[in-house]
This record gives C-alpha cells, sequence and structure tokens, in this order.
C-alpha cells in the first residue's frame, strides 16, 4: 500500500469513527436492549441464539443495530458484524448467498461462479465457517427490514439456518414480530429472544433534546407532547428546528414532517381496502371488530381485520387494538379536512353505539370503561386536547402497607418540587387560543388537608396511587364513597363539610346507606406532580371520568382555578346552589361540582350531554315530544325557529316576557334541551315543522 492510499484510509477511519461518536452520543432510552445484546455477546444469557428486534417504522430499529455492531467491535476487535438489509439484494437464494460473500469480502474463484443454490448455500457456511475458526472471531448476521423478505424467509429458515454453526449470533429486524413456523416449532421458539422496541419515554426524550441544545422545560414539554417519544419525529423535528436556527420553527407547525412519518407508516398498506380500515380505526380510541363494523356501517370480514390489526403501529391493549398516536392524530386531521361528512358519521356511530352500551350495562356492571370511551367521541375539543391525546396506559393501586412508604415519599417529593403549570389549548374549530396557569401555590392546593392514616383508616379503599405503564408512581387519587360510616368525616372536615353539613336533613338521610355500599362519591383530590404534562393530565382526567356515570352521584371540590371549573362544567357537572368552601386558601370561595345520574336521572344526563355537542339519540321520538306541547308552546317553539327574541314574542302573542319565559322553561324541559340553539338543531335534525 502506498503512503497516499494508507493516508487515505486513515481519513476514512477516522471520519466512520467520528460519525459513530456522534450517532453513540444522541442514542438514549435503549439501555435495556443493549444489556441484552451485551448479555448475549458475553455468554452470560445462553438462552436464544436469534435476537428478533421489532417495532413501528422510523422507531429506531436501525439505529440500534448501528450500536449493536459498535459494542460488538468493541467487545471484540475481530468481531465480523454482518449487516444485510432485505431492500438491497434480489430475494432469491442465490443472491443472497451473494451478497453475504461479498460482506464476508470473499473473492469467488471462477470454480465456484455459480447459479446453483446449493452449492452458494454450502460455499457461505464453509466460508463463515473459516472466519470464526481461523480469525477466533465472533460471526453476527443481522438482516434488517426482514418483513420484505417474503417467500425467501421459508428458505432462510429451513435451509440457510439449519446449516449454520451454532456459535454465530442472529438478529432479525422488521416492523412485525416473527410467528408463524418460527414459533409453532418448540425447537426455533427456544432459540428466539424477542425484543420490542417502543416510542421513548419522557425521560429519554428530555435527553436526546438537551443534547441537542434544548434546554428550556416548556419547549422540552412541548415537542414531547407533539412527537409522542416516536424517535425518527423528534429527530426531524429537532433537525428541522436547529436547520432555522435564525427563526425557529414553531412547535405546533409541522413543516411536512408528520406527512412524512405517516407516509413512511402507509407503506405497509397493501389495498384501498385496508387502507379504508385504518381511516376509520385511526377516528376510534379503541377499536374491536363489533365496534369497527358499526363505525363503517357495514361488516368487517375477520379476514380484513386480521391484516388491520397485524401492522406494525397498531398494538395490543387491555379491550381491543390501537393505532399509534402519531398515526392516528395524522390520518384523523386529514379525514376532517378530505371528507368531514365521513369523519363526522363515524363519531356520531361511536357516540350511539357506546351510549347504548352505558344505558344496557349501568344496572349490571360498572360502566368506568364504557364512560372513558363515550366521553372521547362526546367529549368537547378542550376534553379531547387536555385528556385523551395520550394513549398511554394508567392503573390504580389501592394504598397498602407495601407502597405506604411510596405514597409518602411522593407526597414529600411534591411539596419540595411544586412548579407553576402552563398549559395552552387552541380550539381546533374556532383557531381560539387559551392559556392557563396554576400557579406553584395552587399546584399544591390538591395535597392541602390530605392525611394519608386518617384517610386510610376511614375506608381503606379511599387512596389509590396512579401508576404509569410502566409501573411509576404518577398521582394520587382520593375518592370517598358516601354512606354512613364516612358521612360524619364529609360533614366535619375540610373541603367536604360545607357541602355535606349544608344538605337538608332528609337528604342527609337518604345517604345514610349502609357501610358496605355507597350513596355516591366525594372527590377529595385528585392529584399528579405537573398538569402541564399530557401524559399525567390524561391520568388524572380519566380517573375522574371513569366515575362520572359508575359513581351515579359525584361531588368534586376541585381547586379555584378556571382551568379545572371549565373542565368539570365540560363533563357536564352542575355548580352545587347550598354550598362553597374556603379551604384551600382561607379566602376564596369555592364551588361543589355534582353529577347526579341516580334512576331516571341518568337518561337526563345522557340526552343533555348529546345535546350540549351536537347530537341527539336517533331513537328519540321528537315528533311525540313535540307533540306533548301544549299550542301556545308550540307558538312559541315556531318563532324562536324564525330567530325571534323573547320580546318580539311577547309583542306577537301579547304575552309578558317574564310568560314567555316560564314557557321556554317548560318547553327545554320536555324536550330535554338547554338553549336555543339546541331546540333550532332539534327541529331541524327531525324536519319538524310547527307550521
Amino acid at each position: 500500500m502506498d503512503k497516499e492510499s494508507g493516508s487515505a484510509k486513515e481519513v476514512g477511519e477516522r471520519f466512520v469513527n467520528e460519525i459513530d461518536q456522534i450517532e453513540r452520543h444522541y442514542l438514549v432510552g435503549r439501555q435495556k436492549e443493549i444489556q441484552l445484546f451485551r448479555e448475549q455477546l458475553t455468554g452470560k444469557r445462553h438462552r436464544g441464539a436469534i435476537l428478533n428486534i421489532y417495532g413501528t417504522g422510523g422507531v429506531g430499529k436501525s439505529y440500534l443495530l448501528d450500536e449493536f455492531r459498535r459494542i460488538a467491535i468493541a467487545h471484540h476487535a475481530q468481531t465480523r458484524f454482518l449487516l444485510l438489509d432485505s431492500r438491497d439484494f434480489p430475494h432469491n437464494p442465490q443472491d443472497f448467498c451473494l451478497h453475504l460473500l461479498r460482506l464476508l469480502r470473499y473473492k469467488l474463484s471462477k470454480d465456484e461462479q455459480t447459479d446453483n443454490q446449493d452449492r452458494l448455500l454450502e460455499l457461505c457456511q464453509k466460508v463463515i465457517q473459516q472466519v470464526s475458526e481461523s480469525e477466533s472471531v465472533r460471526v453476527i448476521l443481522a438482516l434488517d427490514t426482514f418483513e420484505e423478505l417474503g417467500e425467501l424467509e421459508y428458505w432462510f429458515r429451513e435451509e440457510f439456518l439449519t446449516q449454520l454453526q451454532s456459535n454465530v449470533l442472529v438478529i432479525l429486524s422488521g416492523r412485525y414480530p416473527i410467528q408463524g413456523a418460527w414459533l409453532s416449532s418448540p425447537a426455533w421458539r427456544q432459540l428466539i429472544r424477542q425484543m420490542p422496541i417502543g416510542d421513548l419515554d419522557y425521560s429519554s426524550v428530555k435527553e436526546y433534546l438537551n443534547r441537542s441544545g434544548f434546554k428550556l422545560e416548556d419547549q422540552i414539554h412541548r415537542i414531547w407532547n407533539k412527537t409522542k417519544g416516536h424517535p425518527l419525529t423528534l429527530s426531524l423535528l429537532v433537525s428541522t428546528n436547529l436547520s432555522n436556527a435564525v427563526q425557529p420553527m414553531e412547535i405546533e407547525e409541522d413543516n411536512g414532517i408528520f406527512a412524512q412519518v405517516v407516509h413512511t407508516w402507509l407503506k405497509e398498506l397493501p389495498d384501498s381496502q385496508l387502507r379504508e380500515l385504518v381511516e376509520a380505526a385511526a377516528v376510534l380510541r379503541h377499536f374491536n371488530q363489533e365496534l369497527l363494523s358499526c363505525a363503517m356501517d357495514k361488516p368487517v370480514p375477520t379476514e380484513q381485520f386480521l391484516k388491520l390489526v397485524g401492522l406494525s403501529f397498531v398494538r395490543r391493549v387491555d379491550r381491543g387494538w390501537l393505532l399509534h398516536d402519531l398515526m392516528r392524530d395524522a390520518i384523523t386531521h386529514e379525514l376532517q379536512v378530505r371528507t368531514p361528512e365521513q369523519y363526522g358519521g363515524i363519531r356520531k356511530r361511536c357516540v350511539l353505539y357506546y351510549y347504548d352500551l352505558i344505558k344496557e350495562s349501568v344496572h349490571k356492571k360498572s360502566v368506568a370503561w364504557e364512560t372513558a370511551e363515550w366521553f372521547y367521541y362526546i367529549g368537547d375539543p378542550a376534553i379531547l386536547a387536555f385528556f385523551y391525546q395520550n394513549s398511554g396506559t394508567h392503573k390504580l393501586e389501592p394504598l397498602n402497607s407495601a407502597n405506604w412508604s411510596e405514597a409518602e415519599r411522593y407526597m414529600e417529593n411534591r411539596r419540595l418540587l411544586a412548579k407553576e403549570a402552563k398549559i395552552t389549548y387552541t380550539n381546533p374549530e374556532t383557531l381560539e387560543r387559551y392559556d392557563y396557569v396554576i400557579s406553584e401555590e395552587e399546584n399544591l392546593y390538591t395535597l392541602k388537608h390530605i392525611h394519608l392514616q386518617e384517610l386510610y383508616e376511614l375506608d381503606v379503599s379511599t387512596v389509590k396511587l396512579i401508576r404509569d405503564g410502566l409501573g411509576n408512581m404518577a398521582g394520587l387519587s382520593v375518592i370517598i364513597p358516601i354512606n354512613v360510616h364516612t358521612l360524619d368525616y364529609l360533614c366535619t372536615k375540610p373541603l367536604s363539610s360545607a357541602y355535606f353539613a349544608g344538605l337538608p336533613e332528609q337528604r342527609l338521610k337518604e345517604l345514610k346507606v349502609p357501610r358496605e355500599s355507597k350513596a355516591g362519591y366525594f372527590v377529595k383530590t385528585i392529584d399528579i406532580p405537573d398538569f402541564a404534562n399530557q401524559s399525567m393530565r390524561a391520568a388524572a382526567g380519566l380517573t375522574f371520568i371513569t366515575h362520572i356515570i359508575s359513581a351515579e352521584f359525584l361531588i368534586a371540590a376541585p381547586p379555584p382555578n378556571p382551568f379545572f371549573g371549565e373542565i368539570h362544567q365540560g363533563l357536564g357537572c352542575q355548580v352545587a346552589k347550598h354550598a362553597v368552601h374556603y379551604d384551600y386558601d382561607g379566602i376564596t370561595p369555592t364551588p361543589y361540582y355534582v353529577i347526579d345520574t341516580r334512576g331516571n336521572k341518568l337518561q337526563n344526563y345522557l340526552n343533555k350531554m348529546l345535546a350540549s355537542f351536537g347530537m341527539l339519540d336517533e331513537r328519540r321520538d321528537v315528533q311525540k315530544e313535540y307533540a306533548a306541547l301544549t299550542s301556545r308552546e308550540k307558538e312559541i317553539v315556531d318563532l324562536i325557529i324564525e330567530g325571534h327574541t323573547n320580546t318580539e314574542i311577547a309583542s306577537k302573542l301579547y304575552l309578558s316576557e317574564m310568560t314567555v319565559k316560564k314557557h321556554l322553561t317548560n318547553i327545554f324541559r320536555k324536550l330535554d334541551i338547554k338553549n336555543r340553539n339546541q331546540l333550532a338543531f332539534l327541529m331541524r335534525e327531525r324536519h319538524i315543522s310547527t307550521k
């Protein structure tokens, strides 16, 4: 080798090493996977000679393979890490073998140049063995985009791997876990170690952004909420910001980033029929075959449904399946713009689907799940933005001796680390922006008057720890059952006493149900460390929402901040008329919010929520309800539809304005609506003419 070529090689090696160092610097959140790979290399974990890496497009599988290569070489300088991308060679045994031989740096002699696949396979196995034995190296064979191998997969498993020597570590990386014959055979099954790759958690996103020069906590939160921790989206958004360093783009903008990510995923859809299913599934929070058929207003064949749930951006959850958050948001947005009637029809059918489930099941079982799903479709834009933007799972765990110290540490840390929370919301329909600020002092109101021992002794089911999908404690709820045993506490303790002590004696008597029962619940607190954190906010909101109907009678006294007040009223709560309290700061009058769905009040509540958001139960016999109005009430309805004010109606009908208002009150009560707009909507939807 001459001096010039030697110098060029050194420069090339330095360049490659520098790239490796930069890439390693930005690799975050994969410690568990890296540890498992190291164990395979060192022989500590003997089970499994095949690592199966899988996850959605852009989740970082190829990036992780590069890190495995670096680790393997650092572990043993003579390691041969052979990386084959299935897109780089034709999918037949001959080309696979020739491609592998090139990676092994083996030069075919004239005698060895052949199209015979058996001879090429034999040669590949021979060269791999020679490299391994003569150089005492560890051979690692990695196949990327394995899902595109197609029919070659059978030959690769049954012919190539069965002849491969046992000390070769095989890595199969793709969008899906390897299935079928891989798992049906006990022999293959015990060789496989599956390694699912998911989105990054908040701490990993923050670490990546810190290393990229993003230091402001508010900006990090917004990027986290926007990217959902998806590595490719995160990388694209950061690079776009850095390339516009003089005038950074707003995080709310996407500059085509999200469309690019969705385009990557949509390559998985082989036909228009499957795409139609994906579009419908994107409108749903969770879905199963029954709900999807209802949403599409036609049966979904089992074969097509199985194709849908097999896509890499679809995952299984407790009660069905769901799309990746980014995929769901992007497709939903596109549908709203492209086919708003189709989008609205899907949502409406889902609203009525859960409406029926709640009505049918409320007296037979808990309807916590159904309530949470229903509000996803019926909720106003603020409810959706505040509590449904993150599909992470959260579980409630009763306070007990095993987690007591953890709960105490949580409360101590909350008091030490409390900070101001800023919540920004833009209504997608009106584009009006709302900014809420929860001060540092208000941030601690939700823990004020919370004494674990006292509450535990009152009722062991009262205090629950809120855990995220990783098992970490993300919040604390205190929801007290109302019965004869707890009523004295509720009548005398801060936050609840003003409401319960102010009730008439007869009403209190109704609440004195046996200790093992409940007449409803009092929500003393649902506490999370940071209401600006979307995932934590979802945990808090859904904890409350799941109690709305199953509780039958629910009272809450949240801090006197506009954010809490508007959310409770958006969920259909009524402000109690007989009481306020001053228990947070001793100065500010704080209202109580009540939802009462006992007996026939449930139907009234459901209808009110439907009407509040411009929907009606299509099974309502509005013609019959309208016929029940008096002649005078029908006259007033007629004039309202024509757009007349109360004063004008009074003049036309020779009534006082007060009498018109009384008639309106009766009309709204009989038709189970709240205002003129809902009356006009009701008449229009049912094509009722008052002429």
